[in-house]
C-alpha cells in the first residue's frame, strides 16, 4: 500500500512549500513582464514631460532687539525671540503681499512647448504693463497667447486684431500695453503666453512653496523654496528676507517716532507758555520801574538758591509725570509711551520700558494673528495691568513730590521772611522769573530727548543677519528619477503578484496532487495524475510514448495493487466515477480500458451513465444506438446484441454503450439485470470498466458500487471544488463505497514540473483556469469546459492570444 500512496509526511510537505509557491507564479511570468514594461514606460513618459523642480536655500539668524542699547538707556534683559511667531510672520499675508507686488509675481511669462511650457524670468522678450487701478487688478485673472513680429503683435483671445507695441489697449475692461524688452531681438520663439493671476491666488501659491524651519542645533532659520525656475525662487527668497528685515526695523522705529511726535506737540504748548511769561515779565518791570535785583549775601543767599532749585526740580517732575499720565489716560489704543523723558523715578522708567517692550511684541503678533488671538488678548491684559501700575506709580511719585514741594515751600517761606526787607514788587518779579526758568528747563529737556529719539531711530538695528543668501545648486530635487523607476519596477512586480495572489486566495478549485493530499486522510490513496491536454478526445494508442500514455501506465500499475485477490479466476469490475459531471470520468474510463488491453487483457467498457452518456462521442455513433438501457428494460435483449466488438481497431476491447436515455434510470439500474450482466461478463473478460454517473448529483452509481472491486474517483484540477473533496471519504465511511482511489485529471503546468522530476520526460502543457460548471445533470452537452482542438486550430493568431489571456484571467 505504501507504493501506491503518494502522500508524503508533513515535514516533507513543509520543505516543498516555498518551491511550490514559486511554481504557482511561474506560468504568469508574462504578467510580471508586461506590468513592469508598462509601469516603466509610464514612468518614462511622466519624467519626459514633467518639468524639473529645484530647491532654493537661504539661512538667516534673527537678532534679539528686545535688549537693544540706545543712547539713553541700556537694558540687559534675556532674549525674548519666539521662533514660531517669527516663522509665521515670515509667511504672513502682509509680508508675502509686499514681495508679490515688488516682484510683480501676479504676471508670469511662458514659452510654449509641445506638452510642457517653460517659464521665463527676467529674460522674456516682451513685457505687459497693466494700467488699471490696483484694486481692479487684484481680482483679475487672464491667460493671453501673444504672437508677435518685429513691429506688432496679436492676441489670440482678441482675434486677428493687429496691435502696436507701447500703445494702450484693453481686455475685459482692464487697460494694458505691451513693450519690448532687451531680450526681444535674441529670443527665437515668436509666441509668448502671459498669465495674469489674482493677488490672493499668487500669495497663496508663494506661501505653499515656502518652507521655513529652525535649525536643530543652532538658532538659525532655514528658508527653502521649491519651483521650476530657480532664478525666480532665488529672487523671491531674497526679497522675502529684505521685506521681513525692513518690516521689523519699521516696527522698532515706530516707538521712537511716537516719542518725537509727542515732544513736538509739547513744544507748541511750552513755547506759548514761555512767550506769555516773558511778555508778563517785560510788562511787570516796565510798570514797576524795576531794573536789577539785589542779591542777598552769605549763607542765606546760598540756602535760598538751593531751595529754589529743588523747588524747580520737584515742580518739573510733577509736570513730566503728568505728561506720562495724560498720555496713558487719553490714549484710546495701545501705543508706545515716551520713555526716559526726564522722570527721575526708576520704578516708573522701568515700567514704561516694560510697557513699550510688550507693545512691540504685540505689534509683531498682530502681523500673523488676529485681535481675538488668545496671545493678543493675554498681552492686552498685561498692558492694561501695566497702565494701571504706571498710573499708580505716578500718583505715588507725585504724592512724594508734593510732600517735598510742601517742605520746600515752607523753607522758601522762611527764606522769604529773611528777605522781608526786599520790595514786594521784587518778590513778584522773582516769581515770574522762577516760572520762566521752569519752562525753559523743560523746553531744553524735551529738545534733548527729541534728539536722542531721532538718533535712536536712525541707528535702529536690523531684524536679522543673513548668513547665506538664496542660492540653488542647479540639481533638480524632483522628480526623483531613480526613486520613481524603483517604484515602477516594484509596482510592475507587486501589482500582478497581488492580483494573482487574490486570484489564488479566492480560488476554490483543486489544482495539484499536493493540494489534494493536504485535504484528505490516508484512507483513500491517490493512484495517478493525468496531465492537461488541449484535445479532450485524446486516446492512448499502441506503442504510445506520450506523457499521457505514461501517466495511464502508472495508473494501471497502481490499479493492480489496489485490486483484491479473487478466489475464483474471474474478471475485475472497476468503476470510473466523480462527484459532478465534467471531471473526466468517461475520458479516464476509456483510456484505462485501452491501457489494460496493452497487457493482452480482455476488457469491456460499459457506459452506465444513463442520464448524460458520453461514450458514443468517442466512437462517432448515435447515442440512441442499442445499449445498456435497452438490455435493462427489455428482458428479451441478449447481452451479445449490445456489445460492440473490437472498438478502436483493438481486438481486446469491447464496449457497451449507454443506449437511449430512459425516464427512470435509477429503477433500471437496480432491477438486477445489470448485476446479472456483470456476473456473466466476468467469465468472459479480464476487466470490466464501468463508466458510471456522478455520485453527488444522482444515486445511480451508489446503487451499483457493491458490484465493484475498485472505484476510481476522478478529481479534475482547476475544476473540482475543494468542498467536494471530503464527499468520497464520507461515502467510504458510510459503507457506500468499499475500495476507492483518487485519480487527478487535467494536472496543469505547475504539476508538469513534478513529472519532469519523477519520470524525466520533457513536455509542457498550457495551464487552464477557464473552468465553469453548474451542478445540473443530464444535459446533452459535454461539459468539458474546453475548446475543441479543431475549433482551436481554426482560430486566427489574434483569437488564440485573446483566448489564452482569457484562460489566464
Amino acid at each position: 500500500m505504501d507504493q501506491i500512496n503518494y502522500q508524503v509526511d508533513q515535514e516533507k510537505n513543509k520543505s516543498l512549500d516555498i518551491r511550490n509557491e514559486i511554481y504557482k507564479y511561474i506560468p504568469f511570468w508574462f504578467w510580471f513582464v508586461g506590468f513592469t514594461i508598462v509601469s516603466v514606460f509610464v514612468t518614462y513618459l511622466y519624467l519626459r514631460y514633467t518639468p524639473n523642480t529645484y530647491e532654493t536655500v537661504a539661512k538667516v539668524k534673527l537678532i534679539d532687539n528686545s535688549a537693544q542699547t540706545n543712547i539713553a538707556v541700556q537694558s540687559f534683559s534675556a532674549s525674548r525671540i519666539n521662533y514660531n511667531d517669527e516663522i509665521e510672520a515670515f509667511t504672513s499675508y502682509r509680508i508675502v503681499e509686499k514681495v508679490v507686488n515688488e516682484l510683480n509675481l501676479t504676471t508670469s511669462y511662458y514659452s510654449p512647448g509641445r506638452l510642457v511650457k517653460k517659464e521665463l524670468w527676467k529674460n522674456n522678450p516682451i513685457s505687459i504693463i497693466w494700467l488699471s487701478p490696483s484694486t481692479s487688478l487684484e481680482s483679475f485673472s487672464k491667460s493671453l497667447a501673444v504672437t508677435y513680429t518685429k513691429n506688432n503683435y496679436k492676441i489670440e483671445e482678441l482675434g486677428e486684431k493687429v496691435m502696436d507695441f507701447n500703445k494702450i489697449y484693453s481686455i475685459s475692461g482692464i487697460k494694458f500695453k505691451i513693450i519690448k524688452t532687451s531680450y526681444f531681438e535674441s529670443f527665437s520663439d515668436k509666441k509668448i503666453i502671459i498669465e495674469k493671476s489674482t493677488l490672493r491666488s499668487k500669495i497663496s501659491s508663494v506661501t505653499q512653496k515656502l518652507s521655513i524651519s529652525k535649525d536643530k542645533v543652532s538658532d538659525f532659520l532655514n528658508i527653502n523654496m521649491k519651483g521650476i525656475n530657480y532664478d525666480k525662487c532665488n529672487d523671491i527668497v531674497n526679497c522675502l528676507i529684505k521685506t521681513y528685515d525692513n518690516d521689523g526695523i519699521t516696527d522698532r522705529q515706530l516707538s521712537y517716532k511716537n516719542t518725537i511726535d509727542f515732544i513736538n506737540n509739547r513744544f507748541i504748548y511750552i513755547s506759548e507758555e514761555l512767550d506769555s511769561i516773558e511778555t508778563n515779565k517785560v510788562f511787570y518791570k516796565k510798570n514797576n520801574n524795576l531794573i536789577s535785583y539785589d542779591e542777598f549775601s552769605g549763607k542765606t543767599s546760598v540756602k535760598k538758591t538751593e531751595v529754589e532749585n529743588k523747588l524747580y526740580d520737584a515742580q518739573n517732575q510733577i509736570i513730566l509725570s503728568n505728561f506720562i499720565a495724560q498720555k496713558i489716560k487719553f490714549d484710546n489704543d495701545f501705543s508706545f509711551i515716551p520713555s526716559d523723558i526726564g522722570v527721575l523715578n526708576e520704578n516708573i522708567n522701568a515700567q514704561v520700558i516694560e510697557y513699550n517692550n510688550y507693545i512691540s511684541e504685540r505689534e509683531k503678533l498682530l502681523i500673523s494673528a488676529g485681535t481675538k488671538n488668545p496671545t493678543i488678548e493675554a498681552l492686552n491684559s498685561k498692558l492694561n495691568s501695566l497702565q494701571e501700575n504706571i498710573l499708580k506709580s505716578i500718583d505715588s511719585y507725585k504724592e512724594q513730590l508734593k510732600v517735598s514741594l510742601n517742605n520746600l515751600e515752607n523753607l522758601q517761606s522762611q527764606n522769604n521772611l529773611l528777605y522781608g526787607i526786599a520790595p514786594q514788587k521784587e518778590k513778584d518779579l522773582r516769581a515770574i522769573e522762577r516760572e520762566q526758568n521752569i519752562k525753559e528747563n523743560l523746553y531744553l529737556l524735551l529738545l534733548q530727548k527729541r534728539e536722542e529719539s531721532a538718533l535712536n531711530m536712525v541707528s535702529t538695528n536690523p531684524s536679522l543677519k543673513v548668513l547665506e543668501y538664496a542660492q540653488s545648486n542647479g540639481v533638480p530635487v524632483a522628480p526623483k528619477k531613480l526613486y520613481l523607476y524603483l517604484i515602477a519596477l516594484t509596482l510592475g512586480i507587486f501589482v500582478p503578484f497581488l492580483l494573482i495572489f487574490i486570484r489564488f486566495y479566492l480560488d476554490t478549485k483543486i489544482h495539484s496532487k499536493e493540494e489534494l493530499s493536504s485535504m484528505i486522510s490516508n484512507t483513500i490513496p491517490i493512484i495517478g495524475e493525468i496531465p492537461f491536454i488541449n484535445n479532450t478526445k485524446k486516446l492512448i494508442e499502441d506503442n504510445d510514448r506520450s506523457i499521457l500514455a505514461e501517466s495511464f501506465r502508472h495508473i494501471r500499475t497502481n490499479i493492480n495493487y489496489m485490486l483484491p485477490l479473487h478466489e475464483k479466476k474471474s474478471g475485475y469490475v472497476i468503476f470510473s466515477t466523480s462527484s459532478i459531471k465534467g471531471e473526466g470520468k468517461t475520458f479516464n474510463a476509456i483510456n484505462v480500458a485501452l491501457i489494460l488491453t496493452q497487457m493482452k487483457k480482455r476488457v469491456i467498457l460499459i457506459g452506465a451513465d444513463l442520464r448524460n452518456p458520453q461514450l458514443h462521442k468517442y466512437i462517432d455513433v448515435d447515442k440512441t444506438s442499442l445499449g445498456l438501457s435497452t438490455y435493462l428494460y427489455d428482458s428479451n435483449t441478449e447481452q451479445n446484441s449490445i456489445i460492440q466488438k473490437s472498438i478502436f481497431k483493438n481486438d481486446n476491447l469491447d464496449i457497451i454503450l449507454s443506449g437511449a436515455i430512459p425516464p427512470n434510470p435509477s429503477e433500471l439500474l437496480s432491477n438486477g439485470r445489470l448485476e446479472k450482466l456483470i456476473t456473466e461478463l466476468k467469465n468472459e473478460y479480464d476487466y470490466i470498466i464501468v463508466d458510471s454517473a456522478p455520485t453527488l448529483l444522482v444515486t445511480d452509481t451508489l446503487l451499483l458500487t457493491h458490484l465493484s472491486d475498485l472505484v476510481l474517483y476522478i478529481v479534475r484540477a482547476d475544476f473540482t471544488e475543494k468542498n467536494l473533496i471530503k464527499y468520497p471519504e464520507e461515502l467510504k465511511k458510510n459503507g457506500k463505497i468499499k475500495n476507492v482511489a483518487y485519480i487527478i485529471n487535467s494536472i496543469g503546468i505547475m504539476n508538469v514540473y513534478g513529472y519532469n522530476y519523477k519520470y524525466n520526460y520533457s513536455y509542457g502543457y498550457g495551464y487552464n483556469y477557464n473552468y465553469g460548471y453548474g451542478y445540473g445533470y443530464g444535459s446533452e452537452e459535454n461539459n468539458t469546459n474546453e475548446i475543441e482542438s479543431d475549433d482551436y486550430n481554426e482560430m486566427s493568431t489574434f483569437e488564440k492570444i485573446v483566448h489564452k489571456i482569457k484562460e489566464k484571467i
